[in-house]
């Protein structure tokens, strides 16, 4: 055979043996992100099932649900909450439908974040591709806050799963740019995903500044009227939920809201500080994937995103880059005016989980196509799965070893699980602040928000709709329950007076409960006085 034949021949092989390992590693690529995604769901699960009782934030806002209707939830909330509409809605509903419980009040963002990681990967897969999709899945389906927040009383979970519903036609389309279908679905979603999720506005705003130059490029008028269609909607969503109905529910909460969140705020009236505080905010907790935290715990994150970003503007996709960051830039003028915070939490930035894992994931892909030596790659693929794997189980052991976020979560339900059915032997059991007008809607309740929520899961009577009155006699007298009050409180006072025109009052019982709160943890007492009364002599005769 002569030379030339040999040197032609040998072209096509390599060109097969290329085709087949690019074939094999897309095998791969696919199986690690089927691999990845199905240990997100697990880990969601997990979390799930172990039940851990009810913490301060849930509480905070749990406690609305216990007697509060549908419209009622349409106004100030107590303790300080802000929450969307829609979500407070499917909550109240649950417990209508599955009784208040740990269980009925986390299934809603349980199923957020369950759907959240399935649409996750094929969002994801509009923008990378590669190792760099199998990454950005993986650092999403492990990473400790959207695990965590699928398992909590909270619209966290909602955030994500809102911001992925909108990326997904925003990025399909900037992907094919094949027409207004995508942008028409982007207008039919705006409204469900803004009712859910707050923070889903600066998604909505995001996306449509990075659509706004390619789709006006395209010279076409469909897209260009459905994109504007889109504005619009957003627009009216804003003034409608915003600052109609949002208004009225942050009247009495946003000054509160603003001293909590005062270290999201940038400090413009001390502009010397500035890149100090950007930098913190940038290093800090918003950028937590997968794990991460504040004071430049989250650096190398935040580097893996600016490397992505670089990284799909080469590969052309800048417009991409640009839906993706300018949620983040939304958020940091809302900060600047002191509306929403930038930095401080990542639960209140969960809408910026996807855009951040994506952008992470582009940049953890181009740190491996740098790398030359293909064993080396490969021993950096098989760290970062199994770093992955550790991320996931790391905060589920540690939960199980702990099942409580601070100790009064578990004294509260543990005493809570003991003492209510106890009461309830022989006796109808009431609550001053629930039965007989105590409760001071729209207040701050702190430690009783616990006192509630407990009892509305462990109290028989409670389960019941309240204490039967009709049925209280002197063999089954009624016992009241006053949370950490004393007969000195002048509306206490005037309870107990009303209580004696009805009722004889034959006990009052001080039930001394610690309480151990803060970090460092300080342990305080709280006082539950039971009432026992007996219907009164006249209706004794009565009977």
């Amino acid at each position: 055979m002569r030379p030339e034949t040999t040197r032609h021949s040998a072209a096509p092989r390599r060109m097969r043996r290329l085709v087949v390992a690019e074939g094999v590693w897309a095998v791969g690529v696919g199986r690690v992100v089927a691999a990845m995604t199905a240990l997100g769901l697990l880990a969601r699960l997990l979390r799930y099932a172990q039940g851990l009782p009810f913490w301060s934030d849930e509480c905070f806002l749990a406690s609305n649900f216990i007697s509060r209707g549908f419209l009622d939830l349409a106004g100030p909330l107590d303790n300080g909450q802000v929450a969307p509409l829609a979500f407070l809605w499917v909550e109240r509903a649950a417990v209508l439908a599955l009784g208040f419980s740990e269980w009925s009040l986390r299934l809603f963002p349980l199923l957020c974040g369950l759907a959240a990681t399935v649409l996750f990967a094929a969002t994801a897969r509009r923008a990378v591709s590669g190792s760099a999709w199998a990454a950005a899945v993986a650092v999403f389906a492990v990473s400790v806050h959207p695990i965590r927040h699928a398992a909590e009383v909270k619209p966290y979970a909602g955030d994500a799963l809102a911001a992925l519903l909108l990326l997904t036609p925003a990025l399909g389309w900037l992907g094919r740019r094949d027409g207004a279908r995508r942008l028409w679905l982007l207008l039919a979603l705006l409204p469900p995903c803004l009712a859910f999720s707050n923070p889903s506005a600066f998604v909505a705003g995001g996306v449509l500044i990075g659509l706004a130059g390619p789709v006006w490029r395209t010279g076409r008028a469909k897209e260009r009227g459905a994109l504007a269609c889109c504005g619009l909607m957003l627009a009216g969503l804003v003034l409608t939920l915003h600052v109609g109905l949002g208004a009225s529910q942050t009247a009495g909460a946003m000054e509160g809201l603003r001293r909590y969140w005062s270290s999201g705020f940038p400090p413009l009236v001390e502009p010397w500080k500035l890149p100090g505080w950007l930098l913190n905010a940038a290093t800090g907790s918003v950028f937590a994937y997968p794990g991460g935290g504040a004071r430049g715990a989250s650096a190398a994150t935040f580097a893996a995103c600016v490397l992505g970003a670089v990284a799909m503007v080469r590969r052309g996709r800048g417009a991409m880059v640009v839906a993706l960051a300018a949620p983040l830039g939304l958020n940091l003028l809302a900060a600047a005016i002191r509306r929403y915070p930038f930095g401080p939490e990542a639960r209140l930035a969960q809408y910026a989980a996807p855009a951040i894992c994506i952008l992470a994931g582009a940049g953890i892909g181009a740190i491996l196509e740098a790398v030359g030596r293909p064993r080396l790659r490969r021993s950096l693929i098989v760290a970062g799965l199994a770093g992955a794997v550790a991320c996931a189980a790391v905060p589920q052991i540690d939960s199980w070893r702990r099942p409580y976020r601070m100790p009064h979560d578990r004294e509260a339900r543990e005493f809570a699980r003991a003492f209510w059915p106890g009461l309830a032997a022989g006796a109808e059991v009431a609550c001053a602040h629930l039965d007989f007008g105590l409760e001071r809607p729209g207040t701050w309740q702190g430690r009783r928000a616990w006192y509630l929520c407990n009892q509305a899961v462990w109290s028989p009577a409670r389960r019941r709709g309240g204490p039967r009155l009709n049925r209280v006699a002197d063999d089954r007298p009624l016992r009241c329950v006053l949370f950490d009050e004393g007969p000195a409180d002048p509306e206490v006072s005037a309870w107990l007076a009303r209580m004696r025109s009805d009722y004889r009052l034959r006990s009052v019982r001080e039930i001394p409960v610690p309480a151990t709160l803060g970090d460092p943890p300080r342990t305080l007492t709280e006082t539950w006085r039971v009432f026992e009364f007996a219907p009164s002599e006249g209706e004794d005769a009565a009977l």
